[in-house]
């Protein structure tokens, strides 16, 4: 087992691997993933690879954070990801969740995001985080409001058409 970025009382919470490119194969291609965050274009094993190294593991290298996988205690299933993100168009890091539907209504969702915000501030001395929704991403904006996020604006990412709700937390 990789070492702990953080721990919760359920999950493990890592850098992501190779070992765990068929969850990523299977998350990137679930209806919620491809309809509230995107479709990556992932079709195969070898695309989850490029996508676990050029992605997660690149930005953990060149901003000391990523999206992480959440392993559960019980069982060491990998069920999905959790962590920060900067992307183009969003000032701040966004906090950013998204889970296999088996494990969705779970509370892994503010479970993560709950320990990944406190991670931020304690480890990295971030002050101010954010996140995006789709605005039909009502899951999504409900967790986000009970972990302490407010609305800010709609705004439209680059290379996109689409306005999608900014939400933003200090800390």
């Amino acid at each position: 087992m990789d070492k702990a970025i953080i721990e919760t009382d359920r999950l493990i919470i890592r850098l992501l691997n190779l070992s765990d490119v068929e969850m990523i194969l299977a998350l990137l291609n679930e209806p919620s993933f491809l309809s509230n965050i995107g479709d990556k274009g992932v079709r195969d094993l070898e695309g989850a690879k490029g996508y676990i190294n050029d992605g997660p593991l690149a930005m953990q290298d060149s901003l000391g954070f990523s999206m992480y996988c959440c392993e559960r205690k019980c069982d060491g299933k990998t069920i999905g990801l959790s962590g920060l993100i900067k992307r183009d168009g969003v000032e701040y890091p966004e906090v950013g969740f998204a889970f296999l539907q088996q494990y969705c209504r779970q509370g892994y969702g503010i479970e993560s995001s709950t320990a990944v915000i406190k991670y931020a501030q304690r480890n990295l001395a971030l002050t101010k985080l954010q996140a995006i929704t789709n605005q039909e991403n009502l899951a999504s904006i409900n967790l986000l409001t009970r972990i302490g996020f407010c609305f800010k604006k709609l705004i439209i990412l680059p290379n996109s058409e689409d306005e999608i709700n900014l939400f933003e937390l200090a800390l």
